[in-house]
């Protein structure tokens, strides 16, 4: 038996025997010394029944422990993993050394923690050496501007094409992300174009300045074809999406008020069409009513419940969402309206469709 492992022994007997907290803490340090001062002298058996004793220890005494027991195995390999893990999701006095260093937490670990833990664990995170595109994912869907700021910023972290997307959109709105986005040095072309109708001056210097020559002479022409594509490409997914549901026979007020409220405008507009039978400039003409007449008649020709109606009109999809006095009477109004009298309105509405395609 080696030195270090008798003396971890007789320290786990210690550990067992002594209840006085002080004690208790000095057992810990030691334990930790020598599995510090001597690493990978112990079978994976061993780490783990070792790691145990100090995971007992360290969550029976006070945060101040835990955030010394924490900086000094945050770097270690061979450190336990269940008392990584655990120390991990402790507070984040406690977790950060661990989350910003720890080899022994793995990818899925780590998008684990991601999923249920606090932004402060979420920005720690960030920091590592090895953020992969599925964690990076993760921490873009749930992380807010700071974390995700200091993910972009973070020239390691790798990002997938879809992520980088999803950052630009969100960019749009947010000085910070647009700052780490521009000085990152893997952004596409198309992103950094993409931005220059919403930085700064400054930021736009430095765009252009990482733009080649003939990007910079046919720029204009570079952001109308990007438009037309990301345009072309948005509607034909929104229109496979639809017909999909058509085809299952999915498609349902509940769905529609699902696409209204999730930001999802072309869905909710090809939707909507597809439920009234009308076309998509029609679609737009009745949302962009600032009456809510015609919003009316085409709820209630389509016989959308009256709460599918007030759900409709107060969504971000209507010109008078953002009115409350003309729900009310357009309600009464709904209630009372006959479904014939809508529906002969909506006829009309459709023969004019039939014949623009004539």
């Amino acid at each position: 038996m080696t030195d270090s492992l008798q003396a971890l022994k007789q320290l786990a007997y210690l550990a067992r025997e002594n209840t006085d907290q002080v004690n208790r803490r000095t057992i810990l340090r030691r334990i930790t010394d020598v599995f510090l001062d001597a690493p990978g002298s112990f079978s994976k058996e061993q780490y783990q029944h070792f790691g145990v004793i100090m995971e007992k220890l360290a969550f029976d005494l006070e945060r101040e422990v835990r955030e010394e027991l924490a900086r000094r195995i945050a770097a270690e390999a061979d450190a336990p993993r269940q008392l990584v893990q655990r120390l991990a999701s402790d507070e984040i006095s406690v977790a950060q050394p661990v989350l910003e260093q720890s080899p022994v937490l793995t990818e899925n670990d780590l998008i684990e923690l991601s999923e249920q833990s606090s932004q402060d664990h979420l920005l720690a995170i960030t920091k590592r050496m090895d953020v992969g595109a599925r964690l990076s994912a993760v921490l873009v869907y749930r992380g807010q501007d700071g974390v995700v700021e200091s993910l972009v910023q973070n020239d390691k972290a790798e990002l997938a094409p879809d992520t980088v997307q999803r950052i630009a959109v969100r960019a749009t709105n947010s000085d910070m992300l647009q700052s780490a986005l521009v000085e990152r040095k893997d952004v596409p072309r198309d992103i950094m174009i993409g931005l220059l109708e919403h930085v700064s001056d400054t930021l736009k210097h430095t765009i252009l300045d990482k733009l080649t020559d003939t990007d910079r002479e046919n720029l204009d022409d570079v952001v109308s074809s990007m438009r037309a594509d990301i345009e072309e490409s948005d509607r034909s997914r929104a229109e496979r999406y639809i017909e999909n549901l058509v085809r299952r026979g999915a498609l349902n007020e509940d769905v529609l008020l699902r696409l209204a409220f999730d930001d999802k405008p072309m869905e909710f507009i090809l939707g909507f069409a597809k439920m009234l039978n009308v076309d998509v400039l029609t679609v737009q003409r009745i949302l962009t009513d600032k009456t809510g007449q015609a919003l009316t008649i085409a709820c209630r020709a389509n016989r959308f419940s009256v709460e599918t109606f007030k759900e409709i009109a107060l969504s971000p999809m209507t010109s008078i969402a953002s009115d409350l006095q003309k729900l009310l009477p357009l309600v009464c109004v709904y209630k009372t309206l006959k479904e014939e009298s809508a529906q002969r309105a909506m006829r009309f509405w459709q023969a004019r469709k039939l014949a623009s395609r004539g």
